[in-house]
């Protein structure tokens, strides 16, 4: 069975495929799922994942039985018609993906930390807006002498850390992670509050650090998720999906000081990306005034926080078309970046 085959099959069965190179994203119709990211199969062999349901790797074959809602091999081979002799169970044009289990740790590791807050309560951040994220100083092992955020899952198990160095040594670089960055929603897991803000307002910011989300949450702005970096995850964007906010505020980085303003690229290239699933007008790019919100005062947040408000009020789809464009030429966008430029 080619890989054309097992395309028309697919959307024979009436799934919309999203092309993401060596496998397809789409909704799981067969329980009437509406999250276009929730199913991967791959192209080749036509295994796939439900990442909603977190289950195993199947077989095509099963992918088929559970979308026609039998098990019966007469009906399954009726649809499949002249492909009904291919071989579900001896695939040899690929091996399966390998599964990998990411490790987790039981929350009451974090007994081990220290509750050490003198280096963020220097930088303005009470120990009120620390305590609810569980964090502390570590004096052993891979983090020593860090402040270590913990990175909680859904099902409330640690998955990951984040620790900001506290020695400022001339090799330490300031942030150090343990865990896959990728799965990471934070602090969604972590602080319940961040949840409840998302909802009550309708809004979610994206920041690249750590220190960005603690600024905001210092003047009172807990509606934020951290990506850790300039992109946004496919698990990050799973779980903007599943929130369905009203509207998705990119506030990556301002380097406007330097040679290239990565941030601000970033920014543009996030918004095409978001557009997949998203209708233009909910997304909107709102950057620091300064290079990152740890760099700002509460009176500068506080004015960010009103242009922000414009912002959202204003649509911006046309001038991120206009930059789009720009970028695309100076080759900073890829051919699939810039084929979305038509839905601006």
């Amino acid at each position: 069975m080619t890989t054309e085959e097992i395309r028309e099959s697919l959307i024979k069965l009436g799934f919309n495929l999203s092309d993401r190179g060596v496998y397809w994203q789409t909704n799981a119709v067969f329980r009437s799922g509406d999250n276009k990211t929730a199913i991967q199969i791959y192209k080749d062999t036509g295994v796939w994942k439900d990442y909603v349901q977190d289950t195993c790797f199947f077989p095509f074959k099963k992918l088929i039985e559970a979308t026609l809602g039998t098990n019966d091999p007469a009906q399954v081979n009726s649809f499949l018609g002249k492909k009904s002799d291919f071989d579900f169970n001896n695939v040899k044009s690929a091996p399966p993906p390998k599964i990998s289990l990411e490790e987790t740790y039981d929350p009451s590791i974090l007994e081990r930390l220290l509750p050490h807050y003198d280096f963020y309560n220097k930088k303005n951040i009470s120990t009120n807006n620390i305590l609810p994220l569980r964090g502390g100083l570590a004096t052993t092992g891979q983090l020593n002498q860090r402040f270590v955020f913990p990175i909680f899952n859904q099902n409330n198990k640690i998955h990951g850390f984040s620790g900001r160095d506290m020695k400022s040594g001339e090799n330490r670089p300031k942030w150090k992670h343990i865990g896959k960055k990728k799965n990471w929603i934070y602090p969604l897991h972590t602080d319940p509050q961040t949840k409840k803000a998302i909802e009550e307002s309708g809004v979610v910011i994206i920041v690249e650090s750590i220190g960005d989300m603690l600024a905001l949450r210092e003047s009172g702005v807990f509606n934020c998720l951290v990506c850790f970096g300039l992109s946004i995850s496919s698990k990050l964007m799973c779980a903007l999906v599943s929130l369905n906010p009203v509207s998705i505020i990119l506030s990556l980085n301002n380097d406007a000081d330097s040679g290239e303003n990565r941030g601000e690229t970033a920014a543009f290239k996030n918004f095409l990306n978001l557009l997949s699933f998203f209708d233009k007008e909910k997304i909107r790019i709102c950057l620091p005034t300064k290079n990152d919100f740890g760099e700002m005062n509460s009176e500068e947040i506080l004015s960010w926080r009103s242009k922000l408000e414009r912002v959202i009020a204003d649509s911006q789809h046309e001038a991120v078309k206009i930059k789009s464009l720009k970028l695309l030429q100076q080759k900073k966008l890829s051919k699939a970046l810039g084929a979305k430029i038509k839905l601006l």
